[in-house]
């Protein structure tokens, strides 16, 4: 199951390499412009909020269980450590409206479309719980490569804000989703990798409209 889970790790980093620069020069550009960051953090709140909700619309119930929780748990922390930092930042309380993140409809559309395209390509008999293993696993794929680059970028630019918890957990998620459908016979190298490449895409169209964001507020 580990070696599994390295082999797809490995996968998505290769895949990733090329959009490895440009997300990390973005992300020194939004660390840079205090505003702009506080915008970005929110969004990431925002986006980690989304995570968390979808877990408990699709997994409540008599059968949820432990390992479940502890996931809802953290990812609605981290939506919330998130928020802390952006209204710290800001100097202000900030909602989860168009002027308070950075290119909200296309962080939206990033999710809801990676959920649509992964619902379609699900076999009808996969274990229920496997689906959302699944999506989740994927998601996480994203998170701990983008909070890592986020995390370099912000001991470069001596900023305060440490992710080294929230990778600790989204490590940790990733181990025990493999190992979760491992043990329901669904732990597929195949699925989770076109998911992955499908994903990476949905990604690039999140980053390209992050640097327009800020190509627009550099220009003005």
């Amino acid at each position: 199951m580990s070696s599994a889970l390295e082999l797809l790790v490995a996968a998505f980093e290769r895949d990733n390499a090329p959009l490895a620069a440009p997300t990390g020069a973005m992300l020194a550009d939004f660390i840079a412009d205090k505003r702009l960051h506080a915008r970005f953090m929110n969004t990431l709140s925002m986006l980690e909020h989304m995570g968390s909700h979808k877990i408990m619309a699709t997994q409540h119930g008599l059968g949820i269980d432990q390992p479940t929780l502890k996931h809802l748990a953290e990812e609605t922390r981290h939506a919330f450590f998130f928020k802390r930092h952006a209204n710290r930042e800001a100097g202000r309380v900030l909602e989860y409206n168009a002027a308070d993140m950075v290119a909200p409809l296309t962080a939206r559309r990033y999710f809801q479309r990676l959920e649509a395209e992964m619902v379609r390509a699900f076999p009808a008999a996969i274990h229920p719980r496997a689906v959302y293993l699944t999506m989740s696993m994927v998601i996480e794929f994203r998170a701990v490569w983008g909070y890592r680059l986020y995390q370099a970028a912000l001991v470069r630019a001596g900023n305060i804000v440490s992710l080294k918890s929230l990778l600790a957990e989204e490590n940790g998620h990733l181990a025990d989703m493999a190992e979760r459908l491992a043990g329901f016979g669904e732990l597929d190298r195949d699925r989770l990798r076109k998911f992955c490449v499908i994903e990476t895409a949905l990604y690039g169209r999140l980053l390209a409209a992050f640097i327009e964001t800020l190509n627009y507020r550099l220009a003005a």
